[in-house]
């Protein structure tokens, strides 16, 4: 359950970002057919396919969106389609720096009256906002009525928010625990993952929780609603009501409903959604707050509430909510290093900037400083409750190096080092190698910002062999790839089994791995690669056996230009190995730029980068370090082989004179093969880890 995404909403048509700390998508109902350059539909499946989302990978989407030898990728995100649009009401995911008027902590069960009767449908419903959908609102949240009620099986009793003190309690290993500010006082907390039944059952959930006690807001005419939160979406209902007269009237903001959500299925950790409720709320005398979820009967996940409040809302402030430097054709993704050969000449560099303040800004500037370059570009106005995107496209010519960037927005009205400045400034950093081309940043991030989730062969239950990792890379010119390293997490077993391909994207697409480029040996996990946390396979193809040295000779992979995935086959033997291959999810990357191939089904996106890196270089001879106490016998044979090594695992190939592969097996703790159905002759036993081989001509009487 390992997936990381953040929402950051604003009202109306198009303002999409794919490019900010936890990869938000600003999405509604006038953008759903844009985002067909993608040739995807994101669809979602039952049970347990309901933790990861799916492409559907049409041949045609296959043709388009995966061509090998275009960058038609490259072309389809670009920056500057997703112009700024004035939004309002908004939720942005910042806390607000205004004065609290008022706040909570859920660490009072008294401040709150629950109740899970579904009684709002009978609520006077002025206005609202469907973030989902993109439009303003009067219907309600789809409440099912008062049917069977889904029992907690902890209290046997109807499911029902609960005031929880445990952060750990989030049943998604990435958002877990609850980071909000004060979890470990309390925070709201529904689960529908542990008691919302099957799907269609007639168990269905639907609680709310309004506080008590009214809150006055008289005398405060600009107000901002704010809380903190933590969920992953499956189906379910979520949002907050706010009432300006003790309850006789209601305006609802639904974040997510059963027909889809504004962002990824995961939200930060935690998330912090701000909304503009000036125009409903302020000057009120009798202001209620209610939060409400339902799972409308599906076997949905959670949500975990807290630190609400309300704030004055500040009258000059404009918010980086997130930055980005990447290249004109590389549709959106921000490799973490790029050898200097396959950098691109032109570069967008921006960011998305949201004003929350109650008047418009003016000459809205920003400056991304790198030390050796800097670029600047600006806006004449971002008028009140609105997002915009601040970019340019700059030829950079750029050397060896790692680039720590600083990202400053400012206006007329919110100056740097001003009294609200504090927010106006993001951080990315990014490097340019000679020979290491990965998508993850993993090392690289500024200081505090580096978030890494994993995905493995015990990430689903049905997926314990055979699950693929998959990062895809750009190739600008003619290259040798000479080894992937793949970052593999501290719970990984020794013994764990990997294969490598390199793909083609068409057949990634399909997964078509016997049209791969490459395919690789079994490689098997050591103690020594867990310990190091990654392993290296080098991209090796035989080319034969050479009599005069006793060899075989061996060459890496010339490729062309185009897009390519670097995949890793994981195979645990049924959870005993279990591996799991990090997952950078501090920069969210467009969603098929990794990619995961699940057993017998198909291939879904990642949004984040798998840490799988190519290590570029010259066709140079291979020199294989040889394994030292290795001893075979008896030779000759009759078939019967033994091994003496002081090694636990060995890769075991035979070859015929001619470098055919006659036998293959893994030695893992058994020191004896069986080659009694070969027939007379001599033959080649090559011996092989991550350290080295050892090679013998054996002969079969």
């Amino acid at each position: 359950m390992d997936y990381n995404c953040t929402p950051n909403i604003q009202l109306h048509l198009i303002i999409t970002t794919l490019k900010s700390q936890n990869l938000s998508l600003l999405i509604n109902n006038n953008f759903t057919n844009r985002l067909s350059f993608l040739n995807f539909t994101l669809t979602n499946k039952q049970h347990n396919m309901k933790k990861i989302y799916v492409l559907s990978l049409a041949l045609s989407t296959a043709l388009a969106g995966f061509s090998q030898f275009t960058n038609a990728k490259g072309e389809l995100v670009k920056r500057k389609e997703f112009k700024e649009l004035k939004a309002k009401p908004s939720i942005s995911n910042h806390i607000p720096k205004g004065l609290t008027l008022w706040s909570n902590e859920f660490d009072n069960s008294a401040d709150w009256v629950l109740d899970n009767s579904c009684a709002y449908t009978g609520y006077n419903l002025m206005g609202g906002y469907d973030y989902v959908a993109g439009v303003n609102t009067t219907a309600f949240s789809n409440c099912t009525g008062s049917g069977t009620v889904a029992n907690d099986p902890n209290t046997s009793q109807p499911a029902q928010w609960v005031f929880e003190t445990n952060p750990s309690v989030i049943p998604v290993g990435v958002l877990s625990p609850f980071a909000s500010a004060s979890a470990a006082n309390g925070f709201l907390f529904i689960d529908s993952d542990a008691t919302g039944g099957g799907d269609g059952d007639g168990t269905q959930i639907f609680v709310t929780a309004t506080i008590a006690t009214p809150i006055d807001l008289t005398g405060e005419p600009s107000v901002v609603l704010s809380f903190s939160h933590n969920y992953r979406w499956w189906q379910d209902t979520r949002g907050v009501r706010v009432s300006p007269d003790n309850g006789s009237s209601w305006y609802q903001y639904e974040i997510t409903n059963n027909a889809g959500y504004p962002n990824d299925q995961n939200s930060g950790n935690p998330e912090i959604t701000s909304i503009d409720i000036s125009s409903i709320a302020g000057n009120a005398s009798q202001v209620l707050i209610q939060f409400y979820y339902e799972d409308n009967d599906f076997w949905a996940w959670y949500w975990a509430v807290d630190d609400v409040k309300i704030s004055r809302k500040d009258q000059n402030n404009i918010v980086n909510n997130s930055s980005w430097m990447f290249g004109e054709n590389s549709g959106g993704a921000e490799y973490g290093r790029t050898p200097v050969t396959h950098l691109p000449q032109n570069w967008y560099v921006g960011s998305q900037v949201t004003n929350d303040g109650v008047n418009d800004q003016t000459n809205v500037a920003l400056n991304a400083d790198f030390g050796s370059f800097s670029v600047n570009t600006s806006i004449s106005v971002i008028e009140s409750d609105s997002t915009r995107v601040v970019e340019t496209l700059e030829p950079i010519a750029l050397t060896v190096g790692v680039y720590n960037g600083t990202f400053t927005v400012s206006s007329d009205s919110d100056v740097v080092a001003g009294p609200n400045s504090a927010d106006n400034v993001f951080l990315r950093n990014f490097e340019v190698t000679t020979d290491l081309y990965t998508l993850d940043g993993i090392g690289n991030h500024p200081s505090g910002t580096e978030t890494i989730g994993s995905i493995g062969s015990n990430t689903w239950a049905d997926a314990a062999d055979g699950l693929v990792c998959a990062t895809m890379y750009p190739i600008l010119q003619n290259e040798v790839i000479n080894n992937v390293r793949t970052h593999i997490t501290s719970s990984s077993v020794a013994g764990a089994e990997v294969i490598l391909y390199i793909l083609d994207s068409i057949d990634m697409a399909s997964w078509n791995s016997g049209a791969a480029y490459y395919t690789s040996d079994i490689y098997t996990l050591t103690q020594n690669d867990v310990n190091q946390g990654y392993f290296d396979i080098p991209v090796l193809t035989l080319n034969g056996w050479d009599p005069n040295t006793g060899q075989n000779t061996w060459s890496h992979l010339d490729v062309m230009p185009g897009n390519y995935y670097a995949a890793v086959e994981l195979f645990s033997a049924g959870n005993t190995f279990d591996i799991r291959i990090e997952d950078d999810a501090t920069v969210g990357q467009p969603a098929w730029q990794s990619s995961i191939y699940y057993p017998n089904d198909q291939v879904y996106s990642n949004g984040n980068a798998f840490a799988i890196q190519l290590m570029l270089g010259a066709n140079t001879s291979v020199n294989e370090t040889v394994l030292e106490n290795v001893t075979v016998y008896p030779n000759p044979s009759n078939g019967i082989i033994n091994v003496k090594s002081p090694l636990d695992v060995l890769d075991v190939t035979v070859f015929d004179i001619s470098g055919k592969i006659v036998h293959r097996t893994i030695l893992n703790g058994n020191l004896s093969i069986d080659l009694s159905e070969l027939e007379k002759g001599s033959y080649i036993i090559e011996l092989r880890n991550s350290t080295g081989v050892y090679k013998e001509t054996i002969t079969i009487q």
